[in-house]
């Protein structure tokens, strides 16, 4: 069909902290939701699942980001969606050519391509994600603002 119902998941590990409402008849949805995430202090990975509400049946993955605890706590905002060309994603210029600018936090503000779940699909779409840890270097809390898809 030429429109989607999506809503978003997201998981700490394999734990669902949150999920989004859904969208529906949409394929640029714009969530703009905001949760604030209590993470253990070893938690490996936060992954955001994009699918796809069916009323019959079960629902479809569409795709998915998985960001490791590495790149969530290192990363300046805004700087890691153009480096991740390796990873399949858009390559853009290198942020690195100025002068660094100071973060106040690390974390993510950018989009990101979508990964297919099952390696024999392809997916198109990105997802714009902001996610801020207030102290840096070891995320207890994490805040993450699920902005809007195309």
């Amino acid at each position: 069909s030429g429109s989607s119902d999506p809503y978003c998941v997201v998981k700490v590990d394999n734990e669902v902290v949150a999920r989004t409402a859904t969208v529906w008849k949409s394929l640029n949805p714009f969530w703009g939701e905001e949760y604030t995430l209590r993470l253990s202090h070893g938690f490996r990975s936060l992954t955001v699942y994009v699918l796809d509400e069916d009323t019959i049946g079960q629902d479809d993955v569409i795709g998915k980001v998985s960001l490791s605890r590495q790149q969530i706590s290192a990363e300046p905002r805004g700087e890691w969606g153009a480096r991740r060309g390796a990873e399949g994603g858009r390559q853009g210029p290198s942020p690195r050519l100025g002068a660094p600018t100071p973060s106040p936090s690390a974390g993510v503000d950018s989009w990101l391509s979508l990964a297919p779940v099952d390696p024999d699909k392809e997916v198109q779409g990105e997802i714009h994600l902001e996610l801020r840890v207030p102290e840096q270097g070891h995320p207890r809390v994490l805040r993450c603002h699920l902005i809007e898809a195309r």
